[in-house]
């Protein structure tokens, strides 16, 4: 049996809100079927909060750009939980059809965050000036992660060759 929806937006909040034992997804109230209203209101709302990050008119500080992404895409990261866990581990015919359909739209999703070029700027000053931000060890590690996660995904690129780059994650 489905969990209560939204009515608004048909997503089936079980995906999003998890209130199992231990804070974790009821699982059986999931169906395959949900994942798709799921991806389709999860992945806008999360450019949404990239493109804010990325637009902040302020200058760039570790807590304004690289724990605002940390924060975004709750509900995406919750609803790719889920989906992925019940993929991997429990699969039907249906999560088989889903995943060959939502990996190409999560490729270009993840694809438009990490080539974002304002987005890219705001981190590339921060790791620039990585030596005078005063970050304890573990906010400069997690800075540099951030930092070359986002150039190995292309976000230095030409536009030319980041369409490309783009297209043969898109396939793979």
């Amino acid at each position: 049996m489905p969990a209560t929806t939204d009515p608004t937006s048909e997503i089936n909040t079980g995906l999003i809100y998890w209130r199992g034992p231990m804070g974790l997804p009821e699982f059986n109230r999931i169906d395959d079927h949900d994942f798709v209203a799921a991806f389709a209101s999860a992945l806008p709302a999360h450019l949404e909060e990239i493109n804010a990050i990325a637009g902040n008119p302020n200058a760039p500080t570790f807590e304004n750009t690289i724990t605002a992404l940390e924060r975004a895409g709750e509900m995406y990261d919750r609803v790719s939980k889920v989906f992925w866990n019940l993929s991997g581990a429990n699969t039907s015919d249906t999560l088989q059809v889903l995943e060959r359909q939502l990996s190409p739209e999560l490729s270009r999703h993840h694809s438009a965050i990490m080539m974002n070029t304002a987005l890219f700027a705001r981190i590339d000053v921060l790791y620039q000036e990585r030596d005078n931000l005063e970050l304890d060890g573990e906010a400069a590690r997690v800075l540099e992660l951030t930092w070359k996660s986002f150039l190995r995904s292309g976000a230095q690129l030409n536009a030319d060759d980041q369409k490309r780059l783009m297209e043969i994650n898109e396939r793979l």
